[in-house]
């Protein structure tokens, strides 16, 4: 395995960013370490690069134990959400400063150079300032000087969130050809959930310095572990006691199955394909339903119609927890 952290725990002050927390990332893999503000993910990806040492545990990296060693000897590269780029140098020497700081000979760093703008899609724009580049070219710069120097494991903290929707989504799609490329074992900090979905192999659920769930996407989706994982990865609703995302509810305008749930709808929304609609159990809970616009028009769903509900074959559900 790639990284091994062990039992890892970190506070600052009164603070918990990280209580005993053990996770295994395996070599070659995109994970993803996931969740809200403040729950510890960067903390530990701060504590794998030797940006932050932990108060307890211990961080393998490629086989050696790396806890007490800086950040120099890790041979990780990091990525920062801001680009920490050197603004008076130009686009090819930002990509070189690794390479040359090791003493490498001009002839292999300015092949190695022109490598990586080739692999960014950069080479264009080498002689250019920083200055002259979009967000989006500067975080490619940024990822390019990153692997320049070949690193055992690459770190990426929040590395789109500076940027607008649509060049986030075309820099996800980017990221993940390059790691098909270039599979160097990536460890990047999101609370982007559409964002680790699409693209790691991996996720790591982070909550309030606890692990809450390891893995796969589908995983994850298909089979929470806990009613936070659940909504935390997508929208849920209730259903007679349990959590179940909307687009899992059968909705019928006639009886159906033994045990369904009545009720009458209260609201309709049509959000371009989609409707989203608001139904009032007979017990008084109000469930969000999705479906498409075809198939509510098919039932003929509008508001005060009578419906029953059933959980969909094959649906995530996890048990609600009870108020109070």
């Amino acid at each position: 395995m790639s990284i091994q952290i062990s039992n890892v725990t970190k506070t600052f002050g009164d603070f918990v960013a990280l209580d005993d927390v053990s996770v295994t990332i395996p070599t070659g893999q995109l994970t993803a370490l996931l969740g809200p503000s403040g729950g510890g993910k960067s903390t530990l990806l701060r504590i794998i690069a030797g940006l932050e040492s932990a108060d307890s545990g211990t961080v393998g990296i490629e086989g050696v134990d790396a806890t007490k060693l800086p950040p120099r000897k890790r041979n990780v590269g990091f990525v920062f959400q801001h680009y920490a780029v050197f603004k008076h140098m130009t686009v090819a020497k930002n990509v070189a400063f690794g390479l040359e700081i090791r003493k490498k000979s001009k002839a292999e760093v300015a092949e190695r150079v022109d490598e990586l703008l080739k692999l960014v899609h950069l080479s264009q724009f080498a002689h250019r300032m920083p200055s002259q580049l979009s967000g989006g070219q500067r975080q490619r710069m940024a990822l390019a000087r990153a692997l320049a120097v070949e690193p055992a494991v690459l770190l990426l903290d929040e590395p789109f969130g500076a940027l607008d929707a649509k060049v986030r989504k075309e820099l996800r799609d980017w990221l993940r050809r390059l790691h098909d490329e270039v599979p160097v074992t990536t460890v990047f900090v999101t609370h982007d959930q559409e964002e680790a979905l699409e693209v790691a192999d991996e996720i790591v659920v982070i909550n309030d310095g606890r692990v809450e769930q390891i893995g796969s996407p589908e995983q994850l989706y298909d089979e929470p572990a806990s009613d936070f994982v659940m909504g935390f990865l997508g929208e849920v609703t209730r259903l007679n006691g349990i959590n179940i995302r909307p687009h899992d509810i059968e909705i019928s305008a006639v009886p159906g199955l033994a045990g369904a749930t009545p009720g009458y709808v209260l609201r309709v929304l049509r959000v371009g394909f989609e409707v989203r609609a608001t139904v009032m159990t007979e017990d008084g809970d109000e469930v969000t339903v999705v479906l498409t616009r075809t198939h509510a028009q098919a039932i003929g769903l509008e508001e005060d119609v009578r419906v029953w509900l059933t959980p969909a074959v094959g649906a995530a559900v996890v048990p609600a927890m009870a108020a109070g």
